[in-house]
């Protein structure tokens, strides 16, 4: 259903401007098809968080979840429909997981599994989102391990249970990078395909 939105307004976008090629097509129908998906997943998330009393929690697990994605990078699910389950899953089971642990100084322990993980890891790409240049493979590593840093640091300042939603969330991201993940879930990496740009 979405996907043929996503290609209505491509074509849309193909009639009205010039000189764009089927490539760029592509491009633009994905770029659609990830916003619309990932608005969409979001909208649902908060309502249901909102029913639960648990807005605030969820605003913070979306927020760093999307950070740390997007810099890290990792897998990703095969249809929509698993995406936003398993998105659902990573969030509320961070939330509840945040208010269930007590013991103190978790987010030691979980960014330290999570530092490792990202330092070994991080950025991991896909086949339908590959790191293109090695340059970028870098600059991608450098924004991760500040967005890491900056996360870990903020952890000691908020509350115990933002603290916790932080490092458990940390710690998702960190082991969806990992060629075990990507194994399991029969997702490729896509790997640096142009030394020279």
């Amino acid at each position: 259903m979405l996907s043929k939105i996503t290609k209505k307004i491509t074509n849309e976008i193909l009639i009205t401007v010039p000189g764009i090629t089927e490539e760029k097509a592509e491009e633009i129908d994905y770029g659609l098809y990830m916003a619309f998906s990932d608005g969409l997943k979001l909208i649902a998330v908060l309502l249901t968080a909102f029913a639960l009393g648990q807005l605030r929690y969820a605003l913070v697990a979306v927020a760093v979840f999307s950070v740390n994605k997007s810099y890290f990078g990792g897998i990703h699910a095969k249809t929509q429909l698993g995406c936003i389950i398993t998105h659902f899953t990573f969030i509320f089971g961070t939330i509840y997981l945040s208010h269930i642990i007590a013991f103190n100084y978790l987010n030691i322990i979980l960014f330290i599994i999570s530092g490792v993980l990202v330092y070994l890891y991080a950025p991991a790409d896909l086949i339908s989102k590959p790191i293109i240049t090695e340059k970028r493979r870098k600059e991608l590593r450098i924004k991760s391990s500040v967005v890491f840093i900056i996360c870990f640091i903020i952890s000691f300042f908020v509350p115990k249970d933002f603290s916790n939603v932080m490092s458990i969330i940390t710690l998702i991201n960190a082991v969806n990078l990992t060629p075990v993940v990507y194994k399991i879930t029969k997702n490729r990496k896509g790997g640096v395909l142009n030394e020279k740009r």
